[in-house]
């Protein structure tokens, strides 16, 4: 196993989505015509009659109906009281590559007790993940000698040749879904479901790039769309330089959060000082090489400044300060396991090198198909980085800005769902927003970026804490939005905020 790919590996054993392996297969129906909803006991969970797994059969392009098609998996939990049912609430997963129905079936408070009481949640795996149709690519091709940063003309090239190598792998294995990945695509997925259901309209949640849907939605079908929530805005104006730059500015906006409670916080192990110098100077021994990854499951190999950036970044989403201090005191002690959790995520992207495999890596085919991040050579990567670095001085190069760089190297023509300004007409529905401050994916900047493009039909909350989705966090932000979702005409005011539970 390449070292590249066991990195690759262990980051998906922190951050769910940047790399995950397919799930198991829930109830298959016997082929259903497409548009129509075949429901199942799911197998998870076969004794829970509140509980509906089933599979839809939709064009693979919704511009050529009677062409190709892709078989979508979904998941249903039914009103706890019908008789105040106010119809369904479609649940839009946030991260590239995980599961909708795995969200449903297996975490029954994904939304709160009385939202629970009055709709039905629908989630899907969207097409190119999990249950439908995953993207799947051989592990063998995964680009994993090339640099990170390829700084001649001649590693540049080099890189590219390796990540097309490695898209067309990705595309013969998958089939023709793995060109029509759009947020668009799944907007139109998730409208011919409400159909299917016979329902007239639909409330939505979607979180971070869950968000992309529901823009699109919303644009697509506003008469359709009963209320809508944008929780961890992803702007589909932003183009690389501004993507780089303005989540790399997240990521050490949230570092130094943490450093600063770490200073004053008498259970922090006290550094000299403080904390942002101390992990300077750890930072610097990656750099050098000086720190060894320890994973179950893979040989060691060398953690790198960009490798130790990304993993303490993914601590940032969930407010884990207190694991995070812990788990730097064992780093600099070239003990660095904590790291990487169990090391299921590698274990689960790639076999030895004796046995070929494939791995689920749907990440560039879905974010480069809503955003075309274009690179122009070696001289734009320096540039890049230098924007990078001088947005994080602390953190600096890591995987939730940098992977934009290098997810689009190995697609060509353009993107089905281009950047572009969302524009909501007067018949769409008042849409709730909701942000935390200090977001290391999905800066705040964002979200005011999305409620300007709404214009009067946008309502913007703020949640003034840390960490990447809040609906679970704050009751403050739960009351709201669970009112809003129960009648959106309480959504009165434009901007308004929650203040931040204690921290971590």
């Amino acid at each position: 196993m390449s070292r590249r790919l066991t990195a690759v590996g262990a980051l998906a054993a922190t951050l769910p989505g940047l790399l995950v392996a397919p799930s198991a297969a829930v109830a298959q129906a016997d082929g259903p015509s497409t548009g129509r909803i075949v429901w199942a006991p799911c197998p998870e969970a076969p004794e829970d009659r509140t509980l509906d797994c089933g599979r839809i059969t939709l064009p693979v392009d919704w511009d050529e109906p009677g062409g190709a098609t892709v078989e979508v998996a979904l998941a249903r939990r039914s009103a706890a009281a019908p008789e105040q049912r106010i119809g369904v609430l479609f649940y839009g997963q946030g991260a590239l590559g995980g599961s909708g129905v795995d969200a449903v079936t297996h975490d029954p408070r994904l939304f709160s007790a009385e939202t629970r009481r009055r709709f039905d949640v629908i989630a899907m795996d969207v097409r190119g993940t999990g249950r439908s149709n995953p993207v799947l690519c051989d592990a063998a091709l995964y680009p994993a000698d090339v640099p990170v940063v390829p700084a001649t003309e001649t590693e540049y090239t080099r890189t590219v040749e390796a990540y097309q190598a490695y898209t067309a792998g990705c595309r013969a294995i998958t089939g023709p879904v793995f060109d029509h990945m759009d947020s668009r695509s799944v907007a139109r997925d998730m409208d011919a479901v409400r159909a299917a259901l016979g329902e007239r309209h639909l409330s939505f949640y979607g979180d971070s790039f869950g968000t992309l849907t529901g823009q699109a939605y919303a644009e697509l079908f506003p008469t359709r769309l009963r209320a809508a929530v944008w929780e961890s805005n992803l702007d589909h104006t932003a183009d690389l330089t501004r993507w780089v730059a303005e989540r790399s500015a997240a990521v050490e906006d949230s570092f130094r959060g943490f450093a600063d409670w770490c200073d004053r916080t008498p259970t922090c192990p006290g550094r000299a000082d403080g904390t942002a110098l101390w992990y300077d100077r750890l930072h610097a021994r990656a750099e050098r090489g000086e720190l060894t990854a320890t994973v179950p499951g893979a040989p060691p190999f060398t953690l790198d400044g960009y490798l130790l950036s990304s993993q303490v970044s993914f601590f940032f989403f969930q407010r884990r300060w207190a694991e995070l201090s812990a788990c730097l005191a064992q780093v600099a002690a070239d003990r660095t396991g904590c790291l990487f959790g169990d090391g299921q995520g590698v274990a689960a992207s790639a076999s030895g090198p004796s046995t070929p495999s494939t791995i689920h890596h749907p990440q560039s085919a879905a974010f480069c198909a809503d955003y075309r991040m274009r690179v122009r050579g070696a001289a734009d990567v320096l540039r890049l980085r230098a924007l990078a670095t001088a947005a994080a001085p602390h953190t600096r190069l890591g995987a939730v800005a940098w992977s934009s760089v290098t997810d689009c190297l190995g697609m060509t023509g353009p993107a089905n769902n281009p950047q572009g300004p969302l524009r909501l007409g007067d018949d769409a529905p008042t849409i709730l927003l909701t942000n935390s401050r200090h977001d290391p994916s999905s800066p705040h900047q964002w979200a005011e970026r999305v409620a300007r493009q709404a214009g009067p039909k946008a309502r913007l909350l703020t949640y003034e804490g840390w960490g990447h989705g809040i609906y679970g966090v704050s009751d403050c932000v739960r009351t709201r939005v669970d009112g809003y979702l129960a009648d959106p005409r309480t959504a009165v005011a434009r901007r308004t905020s929650c203040p931040a539970v204690q921290e971590p």
